[in-house]
């Protein structure tokens, strides 16, 4: 993944309208298994979160598109980021990015 497209990714994150608190929270649930999905420590919820990223039937794969419905963002989209997330061998920079994204917004 290049880097414009992580930018993609974060976009809406980072410009979130601030009338839309619903928003924000389906967007920190992302961001928040997207951490955990990354977590070099504990790997159940490693597990938990990356299987939930890549489900393709079921009630989880409900979950999923309807928190990227929530979140205003294309699944598809959210499942190669977290692809690149994971498999990543820099995961300390997208983990660095995304509590830089979290802090900005809890101000």
């Amino acid at each position: 993944m290049q880097e414009n497209e992580t930018e993609i990714f974060v976009d809406p994150i980072i410009q979130f309208d601030k009338e839309e608190p619903e928003r924000r929270l389906y967007l920190a649930v992302l961001l928040q298994a997207l951490l955990d999905a990354s977590d070099k420590i504990n790997m159940i919820d490693k597990k938990k979160a990356s299987a939930w990223f890549f489900c393709s039937a079921g009630v989880t794969c409900d979950n999923f598109e309807f928190i990227c419905d929530g979140a205003g963002v294309e699944p598809s989209l959210v499942r190669s980021f977290a692809y690149e997330v994971i498999n990543s061998k820099k995961k300390s920079k997208f983990r660095y990015r995304i509590y830089q994204i979290l802090a900005e917004r809890e101000k």
